[in-house]
């Protein structure tokens, strides 16, 4: 199993636990509006269209994917290397939760402020 396939698989497993404890706060049911921002790829360790393409098809048709730069549910921050150069406070203002997927590992979702407010 390739790195990017592992990394997909760990996203969409967060992805689907997050919408689960999402639905269960809201009293049934929940269509997300899910992001993908990536980072520049200068110094990228993985393909990250590729872990884009996995996530996707890991989730599903059924999401409803929007950009990045509207408002958003969760955004999948793809970048490509440990400096993580895509985690940016433009990123945070537009979504109510950030997960982050980078050469080696996968963040556990983190609420922004957007989801106090």
């Amino acid at each position: 199993m390739s790195e990017e396939e592992k990394l997909a698989r760990e996203a969409a497993k967060g992805v689907w636990a997050w919408l689960e404890k999402e639905k269960e706060s809201r009293g049934g049911e929940f269509s997300p509006r899910l992001a993908v921002k990536f980072c520049g790829g200068w110094t990228a360790m993985i393909e990250r269209g590729e872990v884009d393409r996995r996530v996707r098809e890991e989730l599903g048709p059924e999401m409803r994917w929007v950009p990045w730069e509207e408002e958003s549910d969760l955004v999948l921050i793809i970048n490509g290397c440990p400096t993580a150069c895509a985690e940016r406070a433009e990123i945070r203002k537009n979504s109510k939760a950030l997960l982050e997927i980078r050469a080696g590992g996968v963040s556990e979702i983190e609420e922004t402020h957007r989801a106090e407010g």
